[in-house]
């Protein structure tokens, strides 16, 4: 962490957004959803953010967005039973286990809404 102005700390990130497309089912979903229960496609927004430690990035962009896509898998993924906040959860733990310091990870349905984890990061 650097000191932008005297009691303020500052903390830099670097982020990458995919949309990638897959298959779910929500099979608990409430009567008034009932629909989610089937399986059914969207086009998910898929977000990590990572700490950086210095101004020249310690991961380059593209390779953030590679790393994700890597985990993704080659078109359509299914995803079961799994919730937005679920598969967050498994981004973060897979890019954590590649050494980077995950600080957030988001997927939601494209123009909908989604899910957030957020990580613990020791500067």
């Amino acid at each position: 962490m650097t000191d932008a102005l005297p009691g303020r700390a500052v903390r830099s990130s670097v982020w990458v957004e995919e949309r990638l497309p897959g298959y779910h089912r929500y099979p608990a979903a409430p009567p008034a959803r009932s629909h989610l229960a089937s399986r059914h496609r969207h086009v998910f927004r898929v977000r990590a953010d990572v700490l950086v430690r210095h101004d020249d990035r310690d991961i380059e962009f593209m390779d953030l967005a590679e790393e994700l896509r890597q985990w993704w898998g080659a078109g359509e993924r299914e995803l079961g039973s799994a919730s937005c906040e679920a598969v967050a959860r498994e981004l973060g733990d897979y890019l954590t286990g590649r050494g980077l310091p995950v600080l957030e990870t988001a997927v939601a349905v494209v123009d909908e809404g989604g899910a957030r984890v957020t990580w613990s990061v020791a500067d």
